[in-house]
């Protein structure tokens, strides 16, 4: 997955990715769950206690900070995927998410959402 350097221009291209992101889901547009996500929450609600509550209220808070690698620029994609890296829950657990944007649709896929298997650098985090 591509890291893009921190520069206002991809500052801005994160910031409309939330933006679409909130945008969706305030018109009742739900995450999909890939099956390896689904297993993960599995995971996160035996350890941790985290929901699919959790998980849409840490989609809808993350920032342009919280971000950890993602989106082609280039415009070709199917899906603007892109992950970050932010707490979630009672716990303040720290959590790898990485979701899409279908481009020509509506649909949110949620790829991953996991405890980091080793510590995540957030290269807009200033």
């Amino acid at each position: 997955m591509i890291l893009l350097p921190y520069t206002p221009d991809n500052i801005a291209l994160i910031q409309e990715f939330l933006d679409e992101t909130r945008k969706r889901m305030s018109t009742g547009v739900e995450i999909t769950f890939t099956q390896k996500a689904s297993d993960e929450l599995q995971e996160l609600a035996l350890d941790f206690d985290i929901e699919i509550h959790d998980i849409e209220s840490a989609i809808i808070n993350l920032t342009t900070e919280n971000y950890y690698r993602g989106i082609d620029p280039s415009g070709n994609a199917d899906f603007n995927v892109c992950a970050f890296c932010t707490t979630i829950g009672k716990g303040n657990t720290v959590i790898y998410l990485k979701y899409g944007l279908e481009v020509k649709g509506l649909h949110i896929l949620l790829f991953s959402n996991h405890v980091p298997d080793y510590p995540m650098p957030q290269p807009f985090k200033h």
